[in-house]
């Protein structure tokens, strides 16, 4: 899902709970996460809220339980992803925006967090260019980005992350890399550009903190930073 900036950050108003239990990515119905995210794209900067919840269970075939996890941004549309748990860890198997009626099935399920989680494991999933995309004013608006392989590979097991909501222990680190190949003008021609994506998983709370770099030198193609950091989380 791309990330949308609005204007100005929008503060929520609530109260943060303990960590719960043992997992790195909760699940549990009634669970939800506030996150203030901020994009620097081509020097420009905003912030905006999203909010992450899980509101329900389903079932698919052998039934099988899979979980609702919803992401939004106010004023804008909704986006509900469907995980399992499964001899891997937690797959993604589909996704539904708020105007659709039904859930559209992955072709394969997607790895979103390869448990148990060590240092050194790594897994591979598709992803796509969040703060490069072709300046609409130059007329590709347009135009299709190609589809990224993210290699993420676990880095560390026990830091320590300090964010508005707090600061947290036994935080699993991930990186993921990857490469944007991207035609950027007639003088540089076809480039791998690089992208490294950060994720902090902590113990009983989920993501507490995201950092998305994409950074390049194009007259067609904006570029940029993201960043995610959790402000409120109940996991009641």
């Amino acid at each position: 899902m791309r990330l949308l900036p609005i204007a100005a950050m929008l503060m929520l108003a609530g109260c943060s709970h303990e960590p719960q239990g043992e997992s790195y990515f909760p699940l549990h119905v009634g669970a939800s996460w506030t996150y203030d995210v901020s994009n620097d794209i081509d020097g420009t900067v905003n912030h905006h809220v999203q909010l992450v919840s899980v509101p329900r269970t389903t079932e698919q075939g052998n039934d099988q339980q899979v979980f609702v996890r919803r992401t939004e941004i106010p004023g804008a549309i909704g986006i509900e992803y469907w995980l399992r748990k499964d001899n891997v860890g937690i797959s993604r198997i589909a996704l539904r925006s708020d105007v659709e009626e039904r859930a559209h099935l992955d072709p394969n399920p997607r790895t979103v967090l390869k448990l148990p989680l060590t240092v050194g494991s790594s897994w591979m999933v598709p992803s796509q260019p969040f703060a490069i995309v072709p300046k609409t004013e130059l007329g590709q608006g347009d135009m299709k980005m190609p589809k990224v392989m993210i290699t993420n590979t676990v880095e560390a097991m026990e830091e320590e992350v300090t964010v508005p909501a707090g600061t947290f222990k036994h935080c699993a680190r991930i990186a993921g890399t990857g490469s944007l190949p991207l035609y950027l003008d007639a003088v540089q021609g076809f480039k791998n550009v690089p992208i490294v994506n950060r994720e902090w998983y902590c113990k009983g709370i989920g993501l507490v903190k995201l950092e998305r770099t994409e950074l390049l030198q194009s007259n067609f193609f904006t570029a940029g930073t993201i960043k995610m950091e959790l402000t409120e989380f109940d996991l009641d």
